[in-house]
């Protein structure tokens, strides 16, 4: 029986190349069947190969891209951990599980973990907080929203950490798990910003005039004391000089000496007369003090001022004040004393005679009890009237306290005439005084005590 194997083409080539094909070999049947299973075990292993070489090329892709990853998320947290602003990571929840350094101005990384962030924020910012929670869960971006906390620090004895606060969601195949704070540190902004509101208010609301200049002289600011007191508006002092406000008295010596210590110190204070719009002449006390930048130059100087004609007359009113009695505007024990004084030293000097005369209201402690002491004190008033209408010029009415009145005569000393004297005051005070629809009476009493008879010292 013929071998079938002997029957294929390529059994009668030895040297037929073996892609796919079966070759002949000694042996028979068996060897053949042998090579085939051979030959598939190579085509499978280069397969493999091919395939290992595949799987390799992926790996040093993916190998290489992780790398990457690696160096970006190494990079990334670098610049978190050396970032000015907060970063915090916290559950849903509030536990806060991971910080950057830059938490340490609230309090150590280490005292914040585990804790609630809650727990840090103020209670009056409570709301801004909850409302970035829920827009961080419910959103992927919260660039567009940004709230300002209050955060307290470790050291409750220190002022809150002012902050702008923005909040994302982290999310993990499609399921939200974290929440990432990024809070910017704004408390510096914030105090100057207060700063320059306070000092706006200061400048607008100062009773001291305000005018600021450049290192030339040309005025750049001035608030609104400035034109009260001056008269003149910003739109008028603006871009002048301060020589507008010149009065002339000063000569150019007095003002080569303000600018010379000016230049020298960085200040200058003293008094100095200034024009005002209208033209009056008025007294004025002056503070220059020039401002520097952070180099220490001159930016500008700023002048403050009072006028001091209005303090003059409130001087003079508390001087007034202090020597007359503010019910009746006679002089008060104090200047009466002081008068007495004088004409007793003259007195002595010139050898002319003087009177001190003492009145004591009759009635009048009646009056005031039984109608009230606000017609009392409009008896007395009017009474003290009568008595300054009806003595002379050189003489002096005083109201020692109560009802009780003297008068100081210089001259008066003749025993008739100090009687016609006395007669006099007590004609002025016999007339009713009308107060109102009362008809009210009152005398007086009268003492004397003269001037070398009855003493010669004031006690």
């Amino acid at each position: 029986m013929t071998d079938e194997t002997d029957q294929r083409p390529d059994a009668l080539d030895p040297s037929a190349p073996a892609g796919g094909q079966t070759i002949r070999v000694s042996g028979g049947t068996r060897d053949a069947a042998l090579h085939d299973q051979l030959f598939r075990y190579a085509e499978d292993l280069q397969q493999m190969v091919e395939r290992h070489g595949k799987l390799q090329n992926h790996y040093d892709v993916l190998k290489e891209s992780s790398a990457q990853l690696n160096e970006s998320r190494d990079v990334l947290d670098e610049l978190i951990r050396s970032s000015s602003d907060i970063h915090i990571v916290t559950d849903v929840d509030g536990t806060i599980h991971q910080t950057n350094p830059a938490v340490s101005v609230v309090a150590p990384e280490t005292r914040l973990a585990g804790s609630n962030l809650q727990d840090w924020v103020l209670p009056s910012h409570q709301d801004n907080l909850h409302a970035l929670k829920i827009y961080a869960v419910n959103n992927r971006s919260a660039v567009d929203q940004e709230w300002e906390l209050h955060l307290r620090r470790e050291d409750h004895r220190a002022p809150p950490v002012i902050v702008s606060a923005r909040a994302m969601g982290i999310r993990r195949a499609g399921e939200f798990r974290q929440i990432h704070w990024i809070l910017r540190n704004v408390t510096r902004q914030r105090e100057t910003e207060f700063d320059t509101q306070i000092s706006s208010m200061v400048f607008n609301s100062a009773g001291e005039g305000v005018m600021i200049t450049d290192i030339e002289g040309e005025i750049l600011a001035v608030n609104p004391a400035f034109t009260r007191i001056t008269g003149y508006s910003a739109e008028e002092a603006i871009g002048n000089n301060p020589r507008m406000l010149s009065s002339g008295l000063q000569g150019t010596e007095f003002y080569a000496d303000f600018w010379r210590g000016l230049r020298e110190n960085g200040s200058w204070q003293g008094e100095l007369y200034n024009r005002k719009k209208t033209g009056e002449v008025y007294p004025q006390w002056m503070t220059v003090n020039a401002a520097r930048d952070t180099d220490g130059r001159i930016l500008t100087y700023i002048s403050v001022f009072s006028d001091l004609s209005r303090l003059l007359k409130a001087e003079k009113r508390l001087a007034y004040l202090a020597h007359h009695d503010t019910l009746t505007g006679l002089p008060n024990r104090l200047l009466f004393q002081d008068r007495l004084g004088q004409t007793l030293t003259q007195a002595k000097r010139s050898g002319v005679p003087f009177s001190v005369i003492f009145i004591d209201l009759d009635r009048f402690k009646i009056i005031n009890d039984t109608h009230g002491h606000q017609v009392g004190d409009q008896v007395l008033q009017q009474a003290a009237k009568r008595l300054d209408g009806a003595v002379r010029e050189v003489d002096t009415v005083a109201r020692l306290g109560g009802d009780e009145f003297v008068i100081l005569a210089p001259g008066l000393a003749e025993p008739a005439n100090i009687d016609l004297f006395c007669n006099k005051m007590l004609s002025a005070l016999a007339p009713a005084i009308m107060v109102d629809s009362l008809e009210l009476s009152v005398g007086a009493s009268l003492g004397c005590a003269s001037y070398p008879n009855h003493g010669d010292d004031e006690v």
